[in-house]
């Protein structure tokens, strides 16, 4: 019964401190001691979806201590625990209850999970878009016909870089940014499509390529679509008006007559609003 070895030590220290499906305890009347159990409550969602089978299907990499469905769920944790960044998955390396909800003994180290968000590409995103979007649709979503479409610029932080500039609405001006556009299902407000490879001279299409997503995937164009004006050009607005089966709304374009119009109009004559958006750099409007 003598004292372990420091060598047993190191090796046990290290079996904890990595990454396992195989390490994973599933003893019964094992407790553990979390602060962040309210993640559990996502799984009924994911075990109705079979989210493993759409991991699967969608083809992701995956390895024998880090199967393809635990990595997407470690990743998945980070979201659901609203952590922006993943520098900062190393503060919940400890807690073996999120571990268990990736189904790993501890959720992988952070080299792991920006190595593996390189392994992924364009394509692995889409089609478990695609998969999700469509078992998730029964449930939450069955009749969906209406959506609101927007861009949104993911600010460079960073050294110097390639990358386009795009305006920032939060910084109220453009800078180095990765451009993407999100569509939302407007009864559920969950978002269905998204896409953050455009570039500029691309970015034009991107309401046809959604309308062309939803029809692959549902056999039919949504009835609806709400989207800022820029969102596209007059070319592709044409081209959206002469499918019989689809609407749109947009806001009119502030050409030099309308605004010369509205300089016009007397200050008694105004009347005032509130754009009630918590982040909104002005909320209150004329």
């Amino acid at each position: 019964r003598g004292r372990p070895s420091s060598k047993s030590t190191d090796q046990q220290d290290a079996k904890i401190d990595v990454a396992n499906v195989e390490a994973l305890s599933l003893e019964t009347g094992r407790r553990i001691v979390t602060r962040h159990a309210g993640i559990y409550l996502f799984l009924p969602l994911l075990t109705q979806l079979r989210f493993d089978n759409l991991i699967t299907s969608a083809d992701y990499p995956g390895s024998a201590m880090v199967p393809a469905a635990n990595a997407m769920l470690s990743l998945l944790t980070l979201k659901l625990l609203d952590k922006e960044r993943l520098s900062h998955i190393d503060d919940f390396n400890c807690d073996e209850a999120l571990g268990m909800f990736a189904g790993l003994n501890i959720l992988p180290k952070k080299s792991f999970a920006t190595d593996y968000s390189y392994r992924t590409t364009r394509e692995h995103q889409t089609q478990l878009l695609k998969l999700w979007v469509k078992s998730l649709s029964p449930i939450l979503f069955p009749d969906a016909n209406s959506f609101s479409l927007d861009f949104h610029a993911i600010g460079h932080r960073g050294e110097e870089t390639e990358l386009e500039n795009h305006f920032q609405p939060m910084r109220g001006k453009a800078g180095p940014s990765v451009l993407s556009l999100f569509a939302m299902e407007q009864k559920s407000k969950v978002f269905c499509y998204s896409n953050a490879t455009l570039t500029r001279a691309e970015q034009s299409g991107e309401v046809l390529r959604f309308i062309e997503f939803w029809f692959d995937l549902m056999g039919q164009r949504p009835q609806w679509l709400y989207f800022d004006s820029k969102l596209t050009s007059y070319n592709e607005l044409s081209q959206i008006n002469q499918m019989k089966d689809v609407s749109f709304v947009t806001i009119r374009r502030r050409g030099s007559s309308i605004l010369q119009r509205i300089s016009k109009v007397p200050e008694d004559q105004r009347n005032g609003a509130v754009i009630n958006i918590p982040k909104r750099k002005y909320q209150n409007i004329r």
